[in-house]
């Protein structure tokens, strides 16, 4: 197997945006200068905020007055070893940020940096990732709300959305892509995302904005008001956003079915309305349908003609409101109380796409089959078919096929309590609590097994009456005699179609109903101060204890797969309880008055945490760090650090239900194509004797299997472990004015990463191969009863295969193994002039330079590609560049978004992706283009008048209106939703987006 080696070389087109923009986004760096000119002296602690040197101003700090700062539990001390990267209300108002999400995406460490901001991440609800490792129930990035923990909410894996908080609410978000456990616990592998609000406000600040695209708009309100007096303040947020609903059909690039003629794949099929027609499974020709006196070879990649695509959402409509209110008061000369109390309602619009049947058996008169002939039957001319399989797309008469809604009400509270018990110490105790309700509502949708039932006379798609398994609380067999009157017309279109209204109706009829809650409560207790002096200055210490308590209720409602009702699932995970202790050390072994040469300041920090889970036990997790400052301008850092990641409740199943994570653990296989060289006792299955290269399995092949995906707590999960460690370089030459600069390489070993291996990877990959059993003549009653689990409460699908000749298991488990190294660079250059304003120029990179996997055998590369894992990208190369100009009033920038080309290692790529002699990947795939958008802000701001502090301005996203680079696959990125055509995760599909604004201050 060859390997992508690491390399440091730069593409050319990579080079050339750098020299354009640096690939940066000096939104980081002109915050680190902010800092330097605003930041209360007492907080003038050396760190790595952004390019700069200090950290993040606070608009709430006064003199004398510390700053905690993400990645330190000691107040005034930056996190040593670090580069500390933050976004705040500059970054905010340059970008025309309307969501948190928006933000944090101009940051190319993040992995959905450039993608829609818009509706969930697949499978990660909202929350933000580090450095690609790992996603959805491997999360590996911690995100928090001013250093305390969020509720979990969508309906995967209770990830975070801290999109709750209202955007004129936000100072800042810092992000810092270490390893972070020994003071924060669980999730931060990659590292952090801190969102930290304001303390303080007074006054009344106004904003408002009309986003306009092709076929969309965006329209967002928002304000903040409050007040302060001599002992407190208080504030009130609150924000109001509407983003419309992109159908594919508005895309060119997402719906033109087939992309032969541009590289890619005929995405078309066979099902049409009317239908198109086959005599058997092993038929060699297809009828484009009924009428038909001439046959195409019945291959659907080729001669697939129906276009599917056009129908459903590219990305869904999104409505939210939200408010926010923090209250604080200092309650005597030692103690001072901060609570925090959010409120936030999301929707989300999906219209519905029509239904399909796929091989579906249909009778005629002849057939012998009584009730299940369907009066409507017909049979091309000349073929003599007297029962048929059919592909069709179920278009109504209406053109309405339901709704797909998705909505989330979160309530969050916290509460900080500071008492400074003496000079040198504090004590604070923290609490949060909060609970997060989703809820995913289907109304009117295609219901398959109830077109199943109006076309043959049965559920099953095969029309087989009797392989039917009644459902939970059922009793019998489910089947109905055809008539004109219940019967499903496939053979006529739109028109001319004699299906009854009432069977339309019927067959749109689905109403589904998913819940999760969330509930969360965490309380802190932690004292901080100093112990003693050094030459270098005083050391500091940290310590302190927390108590987490987390449950999720999970309620279904769904098709009981008979078509004449549904069946219900709860499930009620945890309660989780988790019980923390930890401490940090700030050391300064070397001060400035020291003056020994070439090191000025050298600072060393040690952190260390406990955390027992009642769930699967204990884990400890250490962190040494060290800043190294040569001169005035010059300080190396670096740190080492272990983590870990808690799997999530939702990962771990249902333990009274035999560990269910869903409506059931075991079903019906799809198709899979078995490699005989893996599987050699493929050959002793039915049809398969003859086979060479592969056996296909699975669904309408006879040769059906079952499929199982059971929680990790069946397989005995255990915490999923993180090594890191990194050096970086900070840069502020003075014989330079205005210009900062640093470079950090990181490393993250991440193992034993939670997942339910995708089906191709079992039966590709040789360290998985035992997920697999095949049974030469079936599988026996008690391999089948074993398999399910029903005895330990484990439920079936109400569908299965008669006869059983294979067993693939899909449960969660610990198989992910990730060893990931790369680049993260920014710089910025503030030029002042004496009469032209200012100009500003920087940016950041970010950079791979290995990104290896395996699933406990041999690695292998997956460097600079996409699609091989679902659930997050490993493209090497991302930046984000700016060049800004401000004099008096007005300003103008120009931000460049750049994602390098990559490999597409999705199964779909039209270049088949190479496999090794141990089934793991090696090369091969498509190229995808890089991607390379400009984005300008211009801005008027009042002075001087009764508007002063006013501003006015224009904003587009993709200047040029870039269609993003094709990509041969089907990706539910940013959207939520699937589209082929495009990359989800890293590509923003709306097109130039010009957004007018103002921001009205009182």
């Amino acid at each position: 197997m060859t390997k992508l080696l690491p390399t440091l070389r730069l593409s050319g087109s990579t080079i050339a945006v750098a020299a354009m923009f640096a690939f940066a986004s000096a939104v980081q760096a002109q915050d680190a200068q902010r800092a330097a000119d605003t930041t209360p002296q007492a907080a003038q602690v050396p760190a790595s905020a952004g390019s700069g040197q200090e950290l993040p101003p606070e608009d709430s700090a006064s003199p004398g007055e510390d700053i905690v700062v993400t990645g330190s539990a000691i107040r005034g001390v930056a996190p040593v070893g670090s580069n500390l990267v933050s976004v705040g209300q500059e970054a905010l108002i340059k970008t025309a940020a309307i969501s948190t999400s928006e933000l944090v995406n101009t940051v190319p460490a993040i992995t959905t940096a450039g993608s829609t901001p818009q509706a969930q991440s697949s499978y990660s609800y909202y929350a933000p990732q580090i450095h690609s490792l790992a996603g959805s129930g491997s999360n590996t990035t911690l995100a928090l709300i001013d250093g305390l923990r969020m509720p979990g909410g969508g309906l995967q894996y209770a990830q975070t959305d801290p999109n709750i908080i209202p955007t004129p609410a936000l100072q800042r978000v810092e992000v810092l892509a270490d390893g972070a456990s020994s003071i924060y616990g669980s999730d931060a592998v990659a590292g952090v995302v801190n969102f930290i609000t304001r303390k303080t406000f007074e006054g009344l600040t106004v904003n408002g904005r009309v986003g306009f695209a092709d076929s969309y708009r965006s329209y967002d309100l928002n304000g903040i008001w409050g007040t302060k007096w001599d002992s407190g303040g208080v504030y009130i947020a609150g924000q109001f956003l509407k983003q419309q609903e992109i159908t594919s059909d508005k895309r060119l690039f997402l719906s033109r079915g087939d992309y032969r003629d541009i590289g890619g794949s005929n995405t078309n099929s066979y099902n049409c309305s009317p239908a198109t027609v086959r005599g058997s499974s092993s038929a060699t020709v297809i009828y484009p349908g009924a009428d038909a006196t001439t046959t195409l070879p019945n291959n659907q990649a080729l001669n697939g003609m129906c276009n599917t695509s056009l129908y459903g959402s590219a990305v869904p409509g999104v409505q939210r409101e939200g408010v926010l209110v923090v209250v604080n008061q200092e309650l005597g000369d030692r103690i001072s109380f901060t609570g925090k109390f959010v409120f936030n309602h999301l929707q989300h619009f999906s219209t519905g796409t029509p239904g399909t049947l796929s091989n579906a058996q249909t009778y005629g008169a002849g057939s012998g089959k009584g009730m299940q002939i369907n009066p409507f039957f017909r049979a091309p001319p000349g073929s003599g078919f007297t029962q048929e399989l059919v592909n069709w797309l179920a278009l109504t008469p209406t053109g309405d096929y339901g709704t797909n809604n998705y909505q989330n009400t979160t309530f969050y509270t916290t509460g900080v309590i500071d008492y400074k018990v003496t000079d040198k110490w504090s004590i604070t105790a923290s609490g949060a609590l909060a609970r997060s309700n989703s809820y995913q509502r289907g109304k009117n949708t295609f219901c398959s097994t109830c077109a199943t039932l109006a076309l043959n006379g049965s559920p099953a798609l095969n029309g087989t009456i009797t392989s039917v398994l009644p459902a939970p609380g059922q009793t019998g067999t489910v089947s109905q005699a055809l008539t004109t009157s219940n019967a499903l017309d496939v053979w006529n279109g739109l028109g001319t179609n004699r299906t009854a209204a009432s069977v339309w109706q019927y067959l749109y009829s689905n109403n589904t109903n998913n819940e999760h809650q969330n509930n969360m409560y965490q309380l802190k207790l932690e004292a901080q101060g100093e112990l003693f002096d050094l030459p270098g200055g005083a050391v500091r210490m940290a310590v302190g204890g927390e108590y987490m308590h987390v449950t999720q209720d999970v309620y279904g409602l769904n098709p009981n797969s008979t078509g004449t009702g549904y069946t219900n699932f709860i499930m009620n995970l945890g309660p989780r309880r988790v019980k923390s202790g930890y401490v940090e050390l700030y050391v300064p072994v070397v001060g400035e008055d020291m003056e020994i040469p070439l090191v000025r300041k050298f600072d060393l920090s040690i952190s260390g945490r406990i955390d027992h889970y009642s769930d699967f036990g204990s884990t400890t997790n250490p962190k040494v760090a060290a800043n190294w400052q040569i001169n005035d301008w010059i300080k190396v850092r670096g740190n080492w650090a272990e983590s870990f990641v808690a799997p999530p409740l939702n990962q771990i199943g249902d333990a009274r239900q035999g560990y269910l994570r869903g409506a059931t653990g075991t079903g019906a296989s799809a198709v899979l194509d078995v490699p005989v060289a893996a599987y050699p006792e493929v050959k002793q299955l039915p049809g398969c004797e003859t086979a060479t290269v592969t056996c296909r399995v699975g669904a309408n092949t006879g040769r059906e299997g079952l499929d199982r995906s059971l929680g990790a707590g069946f397989a005995g999960v255990v915490p999923q472990t993180g090594s890191s460690w990194s050096v970086g370089v900070d840069l502020t030459p003075d014989f330079i004015p205005g210009f900062t600069a640093n470079v950090t390489y990181w490393a993250n070993v991440f193992k034993g990463g939670v997942a339910s291996p995708a089906q191709p990877l079992i039966i590709n990959s040789a360290a998985l191969h035992d997920r697999l059993t095949i049974c030469p003549t079936s599988c026996t009653a008690d391999q089948i009863r074993t398999f399910t689990n029903v005895a330990n409460g484990a439920t079936t699908a109400a569908t299965l295969p008669s006869t059983v000749y294979f067993l693939i298991n899909r449960d969660v488990g610990n198989v992910l193994n990730l060893n990931v190294q790369g680049i993260d660079a920014q710089f910025q250059y503030r030029v002042p002039t004496s009469g032209a304003g200012i100009f500003t120029v920087g940016g950041s990179i970010t950079y791979f330079t290995r990104f290896m996997q395996d699933f406990g055998d041999q690695p292998f590369s997956i460097l600079n590609t996409s699609g091989y894992n679902s659930q997050f990208p490993s493209i090497q190369t991302k930046g984000r560049g700016q060049l800004g100009w401000e004099k008096d009033a007005f300003s103008l920038d120009f931000f460049a978004n750049y994602t390098g080309a990559y490999r597409n290692w999705i199964q779909t790529s039209v270049k088949p992706v190479t496999l090794g002699s141990n089934g793991n990947p090696t090369g091969g795939g498509d190229r995808v283009k890089p991607d390379l958008t400009i984005d300008l802000h211009a801005a008027y701001n009042f002075k001087g008048s009764f508007m002063n502090g006013s501003q006015v301005y224009i904003d587009v996203k993709n200047l040029f209106d870039r269609d993003p680079p094709f990509y041969n696959g089907n990706t539910t990125g940013a959207g939520g939703v699937g589209a082929w055509g495009f990359n989800g995760f890293t590509s923003n599909l709306l097109g130039r987006l010009v957004s007018v604004g103002f921001r009205a201050t009182f």
